[in-house]
């Protein structure tokens, strides 16, 4: 349950004036696109990529609109996806509703609500000390770090250039490279103590020395500018504010939970029977002993409860019995992979409270009108946008007319010069002999006119039958004759070579490097998959590029570009 408490910062829906795309009726905001391209991502991407990626945009959401024209979601596979997951983002949002938003202070968010629509174009000079969290902390004291940083106000004041100051002074890594910049930075992205500072000093004042884990920190504030939090509507923007400040409660969050799991525990009487646990454990020895679970064949803690007899009630919880199977057909929501490892009576019991608390989350969650917070509904609506997306895709991609032989025959005939040919080979007779002197007095032989086949024949332990006839082989089976083959021309012979293992050859060209098709059958298979994959990618092309001409498109580029 802990894991569901980690800070959020999920973009959030934009008001109509922050729209930069409308889809007929349908508007985007800027934290849309955000969502899926983050804001340093987009700022650092150059025309080409900047185009390519609203392009990419506006394409997924064309597709998103008609999976649901065309009622994917409602198809079963999917909406039992969608349920799923949805219920799971219900237990997330339970948890962050009622466990971390109270620990929340009203001037945390009083704070975040003044300062979240704007970002500050921030530097800093970090002093550190011996006890700071860096990987290579100075050997100063606290005392001295903050004389330093003290002596650096000064001269700052004095006229000095804070660039050239950071570069000098500053234990943060990136300062010689950056001059203790750290670009645009918003609300709820810095440690609070660091925050508190850098969002109440004016432009060009730098701050007095600040503490935190990292040592002390002198902040400049050189320009302020509108964050894209300004378009939120008043729903959006108050959920991000609750999000952001949870930032300042971190450190209470493990505790809360744990103690928050333990209430609950006991509010809804839950109780488990003992005896019934050692008899899963039991059947988890028995299986694990046999080899029948096994993550690949699907068969995890969901499979093992599923089969487990004898039980009968195996937990008690909010006054009503659950056996074995209840808690099966809960794990069987998530992988194999991913299910509890049930090896001992303690995990047993721990996966068994885990599911009872996210049931206990949905329930509260309902009661408790989680569902129809903005974080949740917008959430959700991410997780059904990305399920339709891959879904229409795989609908195209099913859509295309899969090769039949012929295809496969007559690409490969069109393509076989250029992508299908073997290793170009050759054909020589080769002379080998064990000495030097044997091999220099055959060459002396051939230069008379002797016959190379002849000679072959009576002294190569090469192939003699037939006048020592090597190949074809290709460079990569022999290289050394290959290369020496290549200067020959039909006919010619080479002068003596030396060759593995002490030996002597002397060779003649027959037939010059020459490639020869591969056969279609051994390049069959994969020829069919790359027609597969060219139909699936025409296929997605033709499909998402229709859609462009289907639906009314209205850029509003002026927010990004």
């Amino acid at each position: 349950m802990l894991k569901i408490l980690l800070l959020c910062f999920a973009s959030l829906l934009c008001a109509a004036e922050g729209t930069v795309l409308t889809i007929n009726d349908d508007e985007y905001s800027l934290h849309d696109f955000y969502s899926r391209y983050p804001k340093k991502q987009w700022e650092r991407a150059d025309s080409l990529k900047k185009d390519k990626m609203f392009t990419d945009f506006v394409k997924r959401e064309l597709c998103v609109l008609e999976a649901k024209k065309v009622g994917l979601q409602n198809d079963p596979d999917i909406a039992v996806k969608i349920r799923d997951r949805s219920l799971q983002i219900l237990v997330n949002e339970s948890y962050e509703h009622f466990v971390a938003t109270p620990l929340i202070s009203p001037s945390e968010l009083d704070a975040a609500r003044q300062n979240a629509k704007k970002e500050l174009f921030a530097g800093h000079i970090l002093i550190g000390h011996s006890g700071a969290y860096l990987g290579n902390p100075p050997q100063r004291t606290v005392d001295e770090a903050l004389l330093l940083s003290q002596q650096i106000k000064d001269e700052f004041e004095a006229g000095g250039s804070f660039s050239v100051l950071a570069k000098k002074y500053s234990d943060d890594p990136g300062a010689k490279n950056n001059g203790g910049s750290l670009g645009w930075v918003q609300w709820g992205r810095t440690v609070p103590e660091f925050q508190r500072v850098l969002f109440g000093l004016g432009v060009d004042v730098l701050s007095s020395p600040v503490l935190t884990d990292f040592g002390y920190h002198l902040i400049l504030v050189s320009d302020i500018r509108p964050s894209e939090l300004q378009y939120m509507s008043d729903d959006a923007y108050e959920s991000y504010v609750i999000n952001v400040s949870k930032n300042s409660v971190r450190d209470q969050l493990r505790e809360a939970a744990v103690n928050y799991d333990a209430k609950k525990i006991d509010d809804y009487g839950v109780l488990f029977n003992l005896a019934g646990v050692e008899l899963v454990l039991d059947a988890f020895n028995r299986n694990q002993k046999d080899g029948f679970l096994s993550e690949s064949d699907n068969k995890g803690s969901a499979f093992l409860l599923g089969g487990v007899e004898g039980v009968g009630v195996l937990c008690v919880y909010n006054g009503k019995g659950y056996g074995p199977g209840w808690f099966s057909t809960k794990l069987k929501r998530i992988s194999p992979a991913r299910q509890p490892r049930l090896d001992s009576a303690d995990k047993i019991i721990s996966a068994l409270k885990t599911i009872i608390l996210q049931d206990i989350a949905i329930s509260e969650g309902f009661a408790g009108g989680v569902e129809n917070i903005f974080t949740f509904k917008y959430k959700k609506g991410g997780v059904v946008s990305d399920l339709l997306y891959d879904a229409y895709l795989k609908r195209l991609v099913n859509s295309a007319q899969k090769p039949d032989t012929l295809d496969v025959f007559n690409y490969y005939e069109n393509n076989k010069l250029a992508k299908y040919m073997d290793d170009e080979r050759v054909v020589v007779r080769e002379i080998k002999v064990s000495t030097r002197g044997v091999a220099d007095s055959l060459v002396r032989l051939l230069d008379s006119g002797t016959s190379f086949a002849l000679l072959a024949q009576q002294n190569s332990s090469t192939n003699p039958g037939e006048g020592g006839l090597y190949g074809p082989f290709s460079r990569s089976g022999d290289r050394s004759l290959f290369d020496a083959a290549s200067l020959l021309g039909v006919g010619e012979y080479s002068p003596v070579l030396p060759t593995s293992k002490n030996g002597f050859s002397i060779i003649q060209l027959v037939e010059p490097a020459f490639a020869t098709p591969i056969d279609v059958d051994r390049v069959y298979v994969q020829i069919e998959s790359l027609l597969i994959k060219e139909g699936q990618d025409e296929a997605k092309s033709v499909g998402v590029d229709g859609l462009l001409k289907k639906y009314t498109i209205i850029k509003n580029n002026s927010l990004l570009f």
